[in-house]
């Protein structure tokens, strides 16, 4: 296990993001001007569209049914989505920081791929005036350019049918009992690779280590799937029978009734925090903050928690406590979340993504 662990400053980060704790969130000090500005932006964009560059699949789903349609359509708010998969949405911001104004007025990103394109200088700051519940995030999500929605843990995966002891370590996958049987999510793939480092004793952040366990993965015939249904699609068949995948998901997948359960890694899980941000070019984000403000109304968190299985990242959700259980962690397991070295992840990313699509996914 990464020595990390035995920071006490991490081991309070992590409490709080859990939902352990009920500190004093961002924007705490926000008070009536905060609020009357919130009010005047509100009123002047009552009508309008607004356009979220996301996901497709169950999160595009669930943003129409748990916030466009019903928190936002009576408020005569049209809500258009841009789904792709990550990969495509960051070229998009990077092509359009230009444009007069962007294709997107949200994008929605994982933690990781946020802060890469803060680091590009490409989102607003968040405008916690204009976020009526900014001050109920947990402090540990804060940011200085963006919004956390939901979140998860990456952990172990596996077919109920065909393997009945809970692995201890992803390093399971490598065994040549497994040949074959092993998939991951495309979409995933820098997430991959940092469990890979952390399966190995290295922490999350070493892509370098992940990239040494991938390869040692590829001997044992690994599939991958272009998105995460599909690999869902692949464990309730049989064709793989092990994967790395948010719990969230597991969650989601024991509802649809596919035979899996999910593990943690002896050595650790990897935190994913889904964000919102609004980019920099962006001249009229009234209505962009009318969508963020949806994504983080105590509705729309608890339906995100009862259909997808990620835990709300504000301490008003009112999420009932035998829900609250399911979908959040453990003190243990909070304890051995690791917390992300951003800046270094961002700097290896591309050469990461390099050796997935051209040496990693070749042949398999």
């Amino acid at each position: 296990m990464s020595s990390n662990t035995s920071n006490p400053q991490r081991r309070r980060f992590l409490k709080l993001s859990s939902g352990l704790a009920l500190a004093p969130a961002m924007g705490a000090g926000l008070g009536a001007a905060g609020m009357s500005a919130f009010s005047s932006s509100a009123q002047a964009a009552a009508t309008g569209n607004v356009t979220v560059g996301t996901w497709g699949g169950d999160y595009q789903n669930l943003l129409e049914s748990q916030i466009a349609t019903p928190l936002l359509k009576p408020q005569d708010l049209d809500v258009n989505f841009l789904t792709g998969d990550a990969v495509s949405r960051m070229t998009k911001l990077r092509a359009e920081r230009m444009a007069r104004r962007p294709s997107m007025d949200v994008a929605c990103l994982s933690d990781t791929d946020m802060a890469t394109m803060n680091e590009s200088g490409l989102l607003m700051p968040p405008g916690l005036s204009q976020i009526k519940n900014a001050a109920n995030v947990f402090p540990s999500f804060a940011n200085p350019y963006s919004l956390p929605h939901i979140y998860s843990g990456l952990v172990i995966v596996y077919n109920t049918d065909y393997i009945k002891a809970p692995p201890d370590s992803f390093t399971a996958a490598l065994d040549p009992k497994f040949k074959g049987k092993v998939g991951l999510s495309d979409i995933i793939f820098n997430y991959c690779g940092m469990f890979g480092s952390l399966t190995v004793g290295k922490g999350a952040s070493d892509m370098k280590a992940g990239t040494d366990f991938l390869r040692q993965l590829k001997k044992n015939a690994p599939r991958v799937y272009p998105s995460n249904e599909a690999v869902a699609a692949a464990l309730k068949s049989g064709e793989i029978w092990m994967t790395c995948m948010w719990k969230a998901r597991a969650l989601q997948w024991q509802q649809g009734g596919v035979p899996v359960d999910f593990a943690f890694d002896k050595e650790g899980a990897i935190p994913v925090i889904f964000q919102a941000a609004i980019p920099k070019n962006n001249r009229e984000p009234a209505n962009a903050y009318r969508f963020i403000n949806a994504m983080l109304d105590p509705r729309s968190q608890i339906g995100f928690a009862e259909k997808m299985g990620y835990a709300p990242t504000i301490r008003n959700s009112g999420l009932p406590a035998a829900l609250q259980a399911k979908v959040g962690f453990t003190d243990a397991q909070v304890e051995k979340f690791h917390k992300l070295d951003y800046a270094k992840l961002t700097s290896e990313k591309e050469a990461f993504l390099q050796y997935w699509n051209t040496d990693f996914k070749v042949g398999l």
